[in-house]
């Protein structure tokens, strides 16, 4: 396994090696059939700004870590809580981009990352992106990154977008039939699970627990479900539609590489 800790380490490494195929991973303790290039030693953050809401962190940064820093000035990134990712670390839940229930209402992951800088099979090193949300700096290139399983290079580290954290959290299952119901409390999570409804209602205390009390006296039956719970659950309905698309994902993947060999025919990274 080789661990580059810098960035001139890692284009030197790809420039020397060509097409050596080369397994890219952001865990220390991953090993696959191939030679591994470890992310593991760019592990920081290097800035974060709360009031600007931006946070810019290098690809090998644990999720917990990333969320306790943002926890700590009350902010997070929805689709980034580290209890209900199946990745462990930033570079490769961006890289895998896993469908997350909360996109729907709060945004997928890719329009989460302002920017970043990333490195070609070549050792080529590029920025791309800006630290504003709107911005006319060229293409996004940045956000073909995401979902892109390494096809186009490895990511060395982004700037993403941060929300601020809802005070409260409520979670409950109900029956399928009220989903109509449900809609006017306008959940951020609203998914099928075991047969039934698995709802996440989240914002300021005083209007989540006016939706509760709401939800109370219009009869309908819930079974109330502890957070650690609703995160496993929601672990499980990532991990549940990323098995069932397998063909989708596939195809994607082929899609991909077609788009990466008409730009780099020689590209060997995975």
């Amino acid at each position: 396994m080789i661990s580059p800790t810098t960035i001139d380490e890692l284009s030197h490494l790809l420039q020397e090696r060509k097409n050596l195929p080369l397994h890219i991973t952001s865990s220390p303790e991953e090993q696959s059939g191939v030679e591994t290039l470890s992310m593991s030693g760019f592990n920081r953050i290097i800035t974060y700004e709360p009031e600007e809401m931006i946070v810019i962190a290098e690809a090998g940064i644990t999720l917990s870590a990333l969320q306790s820093a943002l926890y700590e000035k009350g902010q997070w990134i929805p689709t980034l809580v580290s209890e209900e990712n199946p990745e462990t670390r930033l570079g490769a839940a961006i890289a895998r981009d896993h469908y997350h229930p909360r996109s729907r209402t709060m945004g997928m992951l890719r329009t989460t990352i302002l920017g970043g800088t990333f490195c070609t099979s070549k050792g080529e090193v590029f920025k791309s992106g800006s630290r504003v949300v709107k911005s006319v700096a060229g293409y996004d290139i940045h956000r073909s990154f995401c979902g892109s399983e390494g096809l186009f290079g490895v990511i060395i580290h982004v700037t993403l977008k941060t929300a601020p954290l809802p005070e409260q959290f409520y979670y409950f299952q109900t029956s399928l039939s009220n989903k109509e119901n449900i809609h006017k409390y306008h959940p951020s999570i609203t998914e099928e699970y075991n047969g039934d409804l698995f709802i996440e209602l989240s914002g300021m205390k005083e209007d989540v627990s006016a939706d509760i009390e709401d939800i109370l006296k219009s009869g309908i039956e819930q079974r109330v479900i502890a957070p650690n719970d609703a995160r496993s659950i929601i672990k499980s309905i990532i991990t549940s539609k990323a098995k069932k698309e397998p063909d989708i994902r596939s195809r994607g993947y082929e899609l991909l590489a077609e788009v990466r060999r008409a730009f780099d025919a020689e590209g060997v990274l995975v």
